[in-house]
This record gives structure tokens, C-alpha cells and sequence, in this order.
């Protein structure tokens, strides 16, 4: 018994069988860290990569959307869709400067790339992500629901997927573009009242298709491009059907009684044959012509999208700081800005870029409605000249020197006219738009006037002007966006 107690109270050997087994478990808490060290540094690549990949999407959608503005037609951009494969690609293994592929830079060699494609929002299911009914018809002429091959709303749903070294993200976008209402004349008067007002017998209103092919700021340039299905002829004036009601005179005898008896005036006047196809033409009364396609309700859903895009810039003319644009002597189109006032009421810009035909603007001045009908929103002075969308809502746009602009001018709003004035000289390629929206304006105050001393006013149907607006980017915008 005393040698088992002696045995058992024998400690000799215990620290060394501790030491071994503190040894071991250090041995294994080293390995663990050493194991978690060596997934740290892949870890910060993976993070790291995931994150160029991101750029690289990021940049392959800045991509996509430019092409897209640059494309005046969306449905050509997805024509060669099918059901079976719906979606379309804008860029295939685009690459950065600086993250190509098999490129070296400071970390190494890398490998990166996005890839961009794009399909209509032509399934019932794309509503939930656009917000529109693809069934439901577009405001395209004619007017039609989407389908794979062919847009008619102006939205194209828009993938880009990023790669670096193995790792891919991929970003979707919904791109939008304000589709342009239908401009049926040269000039179009489609609001509540159309009255008229020229007083003189040189002036040139043609609703005749017109394009340029060089030399374009050259007017001889522009030069009848022949009616066809592809450059349909408009009617010189377009007005609403129906009566003006202050007056108890359909808009269209309304415009005509500013013109008529005067054979002149009548001759200046040229479009498609009031009631007659594409193709035809006439002079005078003939081709002034009541025309729904355009109507103030389409002309108010238009702005209302591009003045609500994030991008757009809406310079404010009010009746105590009415806004004026001042050109040289020689037309520009960087023009300065001014409005009579300072401090906080001084214009926020003091020159604007009115756009050029290969960089075309949406330029929007706001006005403040006057009952009086004597507020000018926008009076434009001396050499100007632009391209793309003008607006001016709430006020008179007066012209007192030389104009000229390729595409649109629209004014728009309550107590509101164009004014070509004395001493001035107006060209317009595309289509010019006065729409009033409040009816029993006070006589005496006109949509449309040319003073008997103007210099000259010429207004030109162009098609290839109205194409071309269509590439401003103020009428586009991204939403909706989200990784996938």
C-alpha cells in the first residue's frame, strides 16, 4: 500500500507532459493565425477586384447611354432582337485605359473588361421595373405597343457587366428618352387660341422637307429633299380643330384671315395640300390646316418629362428680371445672359451654350404668367444662333436681331406669343411651336406676329433637324438603377 501512495504521490515528469501539451495547442493557435494571414491578403484582392469590376460596369453603362443618346432612333439600336435572345450587345469586351486585358500596371498583371447589352421593355413583367405598361401604345406615329424589335415609349432597358480578374459585377439601368410629340407644320399654333398677325408680304413658311449635307450654317445649303414616305411634306400651318372661343372662330379661319386677300402673303405660305396625302402640295389657305396630332395635352406631357429630368437647367425670367440673351455681331451661339437685376436676382449663369447641330441643347427659360399679356420672357438681341430644344414657358419670346436655330422653339404657356420684330431677321429649320394654354386672352395680342419691318423670316420643315434633337442629351435620363 505504501509503495502505491508513493507511486501515486510521485510528481516526477508532470511539467514536461504540460510543456508538450501547452506546445501543442500553441502550435495549433500559430497555424490558425498563420492560416487566417494567408486568407487576408485574398481577401483584400477579392474586395479590391469586386470593386474595379463595379467601375469597369459603371463605366460600360456611361458608355451604353451615350450611344444611345447618339442613336436618333431606339428601335435601331435593338432591330436585330428576337424573341429567343432579346438582348442586343452595345459593347463587347470594352476595356479602360489602364485596365485592359493582359495590361501591367503597379499591382501586376490584370485582366478587365465590361460588356454592355440592351433590350426593350417589350414583357408584362418589365412594368414592375419602368413603371409603364409595354402593352399600352406609345407616342410614336402611329402609335403602337412595344414589341421586341421596336420601341415606341422610349424606354430600353440597359445591362453592364463588369470582369477583373475573375470577378464580375453587373449593374441595370433603365434608360428613358422624352419622346418629341409630332410637329404637323412648319409652324404649329395647337393651343386654345391662334391669333395671327403679319404685316408683311416677305417671309418664307414652308412645310416642305428640308436637309443639308455640308456646309450646313450656309442657308443656300438647305435644299428640298423631295416628298416621300421618308420626308413626308407638312402643312405650312397647323392649328387645333374646333372654335376659338373668345372670338366664336375656328382656329383655323382665324389663322387665315391674317393671310387672306393678300396674294403675296398667300404665296409665302407653302406645305402639304390641306386634305390631300404626304406627297401633296399647296399654297395659301390650302395648306394652313386644323391637325390633332399635336395638341397642347402631348405638348405639356413632353416638358413635363424633360423639365423634370435631373440634368436640366431652367434659367427663371420674371416680370421684375425678364431675361435677355445678347449674340454678335456675327451669329454665336455662346451668348450672354442678363436680366436687369443683381445680387440674388442676377441670372445664375452670365453665358449659355445654345447647342450646335453635332452638340445639340435643351434650353429652357420659366416665365411668370401675366395677365396683361406684356411680359416678355425671353427677348434676344443682336447675332445668335443654336441647336436643339428652345423653350420658353410663361411669356413672350420677342426677336429684335438675327436668329437663327436648327430644330425646335417652342413657346408655351399662359398669355404667351413669338414676336419677330422690327429690324429683325429670323431663320428656323425644323418646326416653331406658339401654344397658348389660356383661352379669352385680351384682343390685340397675338400666338404668332411679324412685324412689317422685319428683315426677313424663314421657317423650314427639316426632318433631319427634328432627328437630331432628338440626340440632346437633356432628353434622356438613367433610373431605376440596381445590381443584379
Amino acid at each position: 500500500m505504501r509503495t502505491w501512495r508513493t507511486l501515486l504521490n510521485n510528481e516526477s515528469g508532470v511539467a514536461l507532459v504540460l510543456s508538450l501539451m501547452m506546445l501543442l495547442a500553441l502550435t495549433g493557435l500559430l497555424l490558425a493565425f498563420l492560416s487566417v494571414s494567408a486568407l487576408e491578403p485574398q481577401i483584400s484582392k477579392n474586395i479590391a477586384d469586386t470593386s474595379r469590376a463595379r467601375y469597369l460596369a459603371e463605366a460600360g453603362i456611361e458608355l451604353g447611354f451615350n450611344m444611345l443618346v447618339n442613336n436618333p432612333s431606339l428601335s435601331t439600336a435593338i432591330g436585330t432582337a428576337n424573341a429567343s435572345v432579346p438582348w442586343v450587345a452595345l459593347v463587347t469586351n470594352g476595356t479602360l485605359s489602364g485596365v485592359t486585358s493582359g495590361g501591367a500596371g503597379a499591382e501586376g498583371t490584370f485582366a478587365g473588361n465590361y460588356n454592355v447589352v440592351v433590350r426593350n421593355d417589350y414583357l408584362a413583367s418589365d412594368q414592375a421595373l419602368t413603371g409603364v405598361n409595354p402593352a399600352s401604345l406609345g407616342p410614336c406615329s402611329p402609335p403602337a405597343a412595344e414589341t421586341v424589335t421596336a420601341d415606341c415609349n422610349g424606354i430600353l432597358i440597359m445591362r453592364s457587366t463588369g470582369t477583373f480578374n475573375g470577378a464580375s459585377k453587373t449593374i441595370e439601368v433603365v434608360v428613358r428618352r422624352a419622346q418629341l410629340p409630332p410637329f404637323p407644320g412648319a409652324v404649329n399654333l395647337p393651343g386654345a387660341q391662334s391669333d395671327t398677325f403679319i404685316n408683311t408680304g416677305t417671309f418664307d413658311i414652308d412645310g416642305r422637307d428640308y436637309g443639308c449635307s455640308s456646309s450646313c450654317d450656309t442657308a443656300s445649303n438647305w435644299t428640298l429633299t423631295g416628298a416621300s414616305a421618308a420626308h413626308p411634306n407638312k402643312f405650312g400651318i397647323a392649328s387645333h380643330s374646333g372654335t376659338q372661343t373668345n372670338i366664336n372662330t375656328p382656329f383655323e379661319t382665324n389663322i387665315e384671315n391674317a393671310v387672306s386677300g393678300d396674294p403675296a402673303k398667300l404665296a409665302d405660305i407653302k406645305g402639304r395640300q390641306q386634305g390631300g396625302s404626304i406627297t401633296s402640295y399647296n399654297t395659301g389657305t390650302q395648306t394652313i390646316a386644323p391637325d390633332d396630332s399635336l395638341d397642347s395635352t402631348k405638348l405639356a406631357t413632353y416638358l413635363d418629362k424633360v423639365r423634370n429630368y435631373a440634368g436640366t437647367t431652367i434659367l427663371q425670367s420674371t416680370q421684375a428680371c425678364p431675361m435677355q440673351i445678347t449674340g454678335t455681331s456675327t451669329p454665336t451661339n455662346q451668348v450672354t445672359v442678363s436680366n436687369g437685376c443683381s445680387g440674388s436676382n442676377a441670372p445664375p449663369v452670365t453665358t449659355l451654350d445654345l447647342g450646335s447641330r453635332t452638340n445639340p441643347k435643351l434650353v429652357y427659360f420659366k416665365g411668370d404668367p401675366d395677365p396683361t399679356s406684356l411680359f416678355t420672357g425671353l427677348q434676344m438681341n443682336s447675332g445668335i444662333k443654336g441647336a436643339g430644344i428652345l423653350v420658353i414657358e410663361d411669356g413672350d419670346l420677342k426677336n429684335l436681331g438675327n436668329f437663327t436655330w436648327d430644330g425646335v422653339v417652342i413657346v408655351t404657356g399662359k398669355f404667351v406669343g413669338s414676336g419677330f420684330m422690327s429690324g429683325s431677321t429670323t431663320t428656323i429649320r425644323g418646326a416653331m411651336v406658339a401654344n397658348e394654354t389660356q383661352p379669352g386672352e385680351s384682343n390685340g395680342y397675338f400666338e404668332f406676329y411679324l412685324h412689317g419691318s422685319a428683315l426677313g423670316l424663314t421657317i423650314h420643315n427639316s426632318k433631319q433637324n427634328i432627328d437630331m434633337i432628338q440626340l440632346a442629351k437633356g432628353t434622356h435620363t438613367i433610373t431605376n438603377w440596381r445590381e443584379l
